[in-house]
This record gives C-alpha cells, sequence and structure tokens, in this order.
C-alpha cells in the first residue's frame, strides 16, 4: 500500500547576519565556520566528516543549539539512531521551543523504534506549531504503524481540515480505515475524495484496488487497477496486483497475461514471477509453474517464500528429489519451519524412503506438537512401514487437535481431520478391526457427508461385519454422489448374494457392466450368480465376454471349467480348465476341492491335466 510519508527533513540551521556591512572572513568565528562546513559536507553526503565538523563546534561552545541540533542530524543519516537521539536532547534543551528540533527528534526516535517516545516528541512539536502539518503526517502513520488506528484517523482529519485539498491526507486516512475491517467502504469513500482532487493520482487508484480486494470485490478492484495502469503504463505494480485480482476470480488465463506484463515492465519483479507460477499452478501447467518459481528464488535467494512454492510445484510435477531439494533450502533459510519439513517428509514417503520420513517427520512434531497435518503424515509414514497401531495413534492425535468445533467453521481444518479420521478407518481395515473402521468412517462423513469414497469404504467395512442393509444404503450414497461408480454397484451385487437375493445381485453385476462396459470382473461375478441360480449356459455367456474383454483373466476362465463341468461337458471343461491352468499353475493345487468336478476326479483326462 502506498502512503505519503517525510523522510527525516534534514532542516539544517545556515547562519544568517543581517548586518548591513559586508562581512570578512575574520568576522566570522571558528565555531561559525564550522557549522558551515559541517553543513556543505552534509550537502555533499559526507556524513562522517560533517559529524566531526560539528562535534568540533561543540567543543568550542557547548551550548550550540546549531551544532547539537546539525550533529543529531549527522548521526541519524549515519544510522546511529540512538547517538543521534541523545544529540537531539541536548539541542531541545538548549531550545525547548523550537519545533524543527522536536520534529527531527522524532524522526530519529522513530527510527531507533521508540514509536510512543516518537509520538510524544511529534506531539510536543505540534503543540509549539499546531498546523505543522509534516509532523502531523509523521505522527498519523506512526500511530497506524503502531495500530492506534482511530487516533490516526483523527491525526490525517486534522491536515484535510488545514488543508482540505490534500489528496495525501485522504489517501493515508483511506489507507489506515482499510485496516478496520468494519470501515473498509468509508476507506473506498476516501480514496475517491483523493481521485476527485487529483483524478491521476495512480498511488489512490491502486490502494482503492487492494481496499476492493479486501472486502472481495474483485470485479470493481480490477477496474481500479485499469485506471492505474492507464496513469502510468509502464508501472508493473498495478499489472502485478490486477494479477493476482484476477487469479482470485478464477481467470487464470488472464491472470498469467497480466503477471507477465508486469515481468515485461520489471524482470526482476519477485512478486510477479510468483504469480505467474501461482496461476500456471491452478492451470495444471506444472512444469511452467516450476520455471517461474525458480525465477523468483533466483532474484531473491534469501526468500523462504520462494524456495517452499518451488518445492510445492516440483512436487506436483512430480519431482519428488527436486522438492526435497527445494525444501532444504527453505529450511536452511528458517530451521524451524515446521510446515516445510512435514513437505518434505510427505515427499520421502513418496520415494518410499519411510526410514528417513519418519525422522524428518518426528522434527516437525517436535517443533510444533500441535502441528495436525504433521500427525497425519506421520500415520502415513508408520502405515508404510506396517505400524498400524502407531499410524491409527497418529492420526488419534490429528483428531484430538482439530475440535469438531473448528472443523465445522474452518473448512480447512475440517478436511484435515477428515482426512485423519478416514485414514484410521482405513488403517483399521488393514488390521481387519472392520467394525471399528465403519464407525471411524461414520465419524469422517459427519464432516463431509458428499464424499463418495468414504461412502463406499463404510458400506465394504460394513459388509465384513454383516450389516448388509447398512452397506446397501452406503452404495446408494456413492452411487447418488457418484453415478458412474461401477464399483458401487459391483459391490451391491456382492451384498444381494449374501443376502440371497441372487436375481438383485445378478441386476446390479449388470448395471456395473453397463456403467463400465470394460469391467471384466463384474461380468465374472455376474456368472457366479448365474450358476448359483443354476443357468449355467447364462453363466457360461458372462464367462466369455469377460474373457472377451480380457483374455489373461484366469479366474474367469476357472468358473467357466466349472460352469461345463456342472453342464457335463468334458470336452470344453477340460479346455478351459487347461487355459486357466495355463495361466495360473496354483489351480492343480485345488482341484481335488471343488465340488463342480467330483465327477471327473477318476477320469484320465482329467488327472493328467491336473497332474494327479
Amino acid at each position: 500500500m502506498l502512503k505519503k510519508t517525510f523522510s527525516s527533513f534534514l532542516i539544517l540551521f545556515a547562519l544568517l547576519y543581517f548586518n548591513s556591512a559586508v562581512l570578512t572572513a575574520q568576522d566570522i568565528s571558528k565555531h561559525d565556520e564550522l557549522i558551515v562546513k559541517g553543513n556543505r559536507l552534509i550537502v555533499k553526503k559526507k556524513y562522517n566528516e560533517a559529524l566531526e565538523a560539528y562535534s568540533e563546534a561543540i567543543q568550542l561552545r557547548f551550548d550550540s543549539f546549531m551544532g547539537w541540533y546539525n550533529k543529531g542530524i549527522s548521526l541519524d543519516l549515519l544510522g546511529r539512531y540512538e547517538d543521534a537521539v541523545a544529540a537531539l536532547d541536548q539541542a531541545v534543551k538548549i531550545e525547548p521551543n523550537n519545533h524543527e528540533a522536536w520534529f527531527v527528534k522524532g524522526n530519529a526516535l522513530d527510527h531507533n523504534t521508540k514509536y510512543e517516545e516518537a509520538i510524544s516528541a511529534f506531539d510536543k512539536a505540534l503543540h509549539l506549531k499546531p498546523d505543522y502539518v509534516e509532523a502531523l503526517y509523521k505522527k498519523g502513520n506512526m500511530l497506524d504503524h503502531i495500530g492506534r488506528h482511530e487516533e490516526a484517523i483523527e491525526t490525517y482529519d486534522r491536515i484535510i481540515e488545514l488543508r482540505p485539498d490534500s489528496h495525501e491526507a485522504w489517501n493515508n486516512k483511506a489507507l489506515t480505515l482499510a485496516r478496520i475491517p468494519e470501515r473498509r467502504t468509508e476507506a473506498i469513500e476516501a480514496y475517491d475524495r483523493a481521485i476527485e482532487i487529483k483524478p491521476d493520482y495512480y498511488e489512490a487508484w491502486i490502494n482503492k484496488g487492494n481496499a476492493y480486494v479486501r472486502i472481495r470485490n474483485y470485479e470493481d478492484a480490477v477496474k481500479s487497477y485499469d485506471k492505474a495502469i492507464e496513469i502510468k503504463p509502464k508501472e508493473h505494480a498495478a499489472w502485478a496486483d490486477k494479477g493476482f485480482t484476477l487469479a482470485d476470480l478464477g481467470e487464470n488465463e488472464k491472470a498469467a497475461e497480466a503477471f507477465r506484463k508486469a515481468v515485461e515492465l520489471n524482470p526482476n519483479s519477485y512478486a510477479s514471477w510468483n504469480g505467474i507460477g501461482l496461476v500456471l499452478d491452478k492451470l495444471g501447467r506444472y512444469e511452467e509453474s516450476v520455471t517461474a518459481y525458480k525465477k523468483a528464488s533466483e532474484i531473491d535467494p534469501g526468500s523462504y517464500g520462494a524456495w517452499t512454492n518451488l518445492g510445492l510445484a516440483y512436487s506436483r510435477a512430480n519431482k519428488h528429489n527436486e522438492a526435497i531439494d527445494a525444501y532444504e533450502h527453505a529450511i536452511k533459510l528458517q530451521p524451524d519451519s515446521y510446515e516445510t519439513i512435514t513437505n518434505k517428509a510427505l515427499e520421502l514417503t513418496k520415494l518410499e524412503k519411510y526410514s528417513d520420513a519418519f525422522t524428518t517427520i518426528e522434527k516437525a512434531i517436535s517443533l510444533k506438537p500441535d502441528y495436525p497435518q504433521a500427525w497425519n503424515t506421520k500415520g502415513d509414514v508408520l502405515t508404510n512401514l506396517g505400524k498400524i497401531k502407531g499410524a491409527i495413534q497418529a492420526y488419534n492425535m490429528t483428531i484430538q487437535i482439530i475440535s469438531d468445533k473448528e472443523a465445522y467453521e474452518i473448512p480447512r481444518l475440517g478436511k484435515i481431520k477428515y482426512q485423519a479420521l478416514n485414514k484410521k478407518g482405513l488403517a483399521f481395515v488393514m488390521a481387519e478391526q472392520f467394525k471399528e473402521a465403519a464407525a471411524e468412517f461414520d465419524n469422517a462423513l459427519n464432516i463431509d457427508p458428499k464424499s463418495h469414497a468414504t461412502w463406499m469404504n463404510k458400506g465394504l467395512a460394513a459388509a465384513r461385519i454383516g450389516k448388509l442393509e447398512e452397506a446397501l444404503k452406503a452404495f446408494d450414497m456413492v452411487i447418488k454422489l457418484k453415478p458412474g461408480s461401477h464399483e458401487a454397484w459391483n459391490s451391491k451385487g456382492f451384498v444381494f448374494e449374501d443376502l440371497g437375493r441372487l436375481q438383485e445381485a445378478v441386476l446390479a453385476f449388470e448395471k456395473a457392466v453397463a456403467v463400465n462396459p470394460n469391467f471384466f470382473a463384474a461380468l465374472n461375478n455376474k456368472g457366479l450368480v448365474l450358476d448359483k441360480l443354476g443357468k449355467h449356459e447364462e453363466a457360461i455367456e458372462a464367462y466369455n465376454k469377460s474373457i472377451q474383454t480380457n483374455p489373461a483373466f484366469d479366474a474367469a476362465w476357472f468358473n467357466k471349467a466349472c460352469a461345463y463341468a456342472l453342464l457335463r461337458d468334458k470336452d470344453k471343461m477340460l479346455s478351459s480348465l487347461k487355459k486357466a491352468i495355463d495361466l495360473n499353475p496354483r489351480y492343480k493345487m485345488a482341484l481335488q476341492q471343488i465340488p463342480d468336478f467330483e465327477g471327473y476326479r477318476n477320469d484320465p483326462d482329467f488327472i493328467r491335466l491336473t497332474g494327479r
């Protein structure tokens, strides 16, 4: 945000002589020569030499206001703020009614981050000179900086009373109003006043755009930035702000164009390159996004954000080693950055470096024990290490950290807790604790009832614990949320079969195939149920369709052989069985236990095929 400010005013006290006579060099004292010398040196930016001159003048005359005052200025310019304040303290002791001295002392205190004392100094200057506009600006800016917004607004109002046509005062007042959420509409009105006074006020147009962004009126924000661009088309800042706002509107292609214009005007604009990376990432153009973020990190290699963004872009481009390298750069800059350490652990997990991932995520947790994403990541790592009990405990930590109220009110936290509950449920499935799994899926659905994947998991878990009607309802929800879910129809078929509702099972498997004609497993499942119904010819037709879709599907060949055995068609049975065994020799081990082949166990051709 652009604000009217005043730098440390170089108010040097020169020596004025009002004598009518012409003065000779001898008439000027050594003290006065040193003051004049110091002033000339400051103008030439030779601050150390100027300081020496003023110090020498003070040695000659300790009560020299000009010596202490100008010494304070030179010390301030050298960045020696405490010494500057000390010198200016001496100046105001000598001339306590000098408003410029109090003003400059306020500047030095500001530079020394002693804001309350600085405000007191400006107040002293204003007491001496109530219409001292420069001091009012400095006081207002400082009050705004330390969060005393109402007082800052009152101070800018005093400037406006003194100078009603001061567009800078209206702009500064608007900036402060914009920091107060309930007064942002007033801020826009104040910017309008500034623009009314100075229609080509570039800074006010940009600030007005920023205020519109704060109230999420992105369309009017873009219009404000466009006006700023019209005033100064070669300034990159408005183009960059326009780019970020278009990205907020979801107009990512237009945003990319705006950012590219910004970098054309200023190739070293970190924010603009970062913006290009942002919108390309949203567009799924991850390789290009990486290039943009790399440029941002080259411009500002000390930027933690540049390296973290680059790491995220590499991750989405499936370049996990490069992502880790970028995160390590970021971690060097901020060793306590638990978020980035967590991201690094995730990349190590993707590379199946689980031991390294575990060590890394433990570091993140030690830095921030209540960081829920870290516990979720730890759960993932432990799951991959086969330590299911530990994974469940890790997911539990996330669930405990995020309250139900937070999950409901804050979508981002709700998503994290939902993931923990869902993953905990899957961990219970891996441990074959299906009752507990179903309960966790229910908890996850309380947060996100529209997750078809969780409804699917719930249905599968419910089926495993015999809650078949509940399972059917869950699969129906999957189909409602995702009509193209062939897996849900297939699972419904299994449940109908378990319920003995065989004709409904056949219809469910047919629906699965209608949704996905290449779903060869559902065709095989249909055949099995038709066999149960004694419809062996129809079963063989289903097996044949399954085989047509996937000729290497050994189960369909084997089941087809069983159907032919039940139909007493020996040749076709042996042909199908031979194909099944060729695809999966393990079938030989089970043949003697399969009742469908009971009539062939002593048949020489059957024995020869099975090797028994």
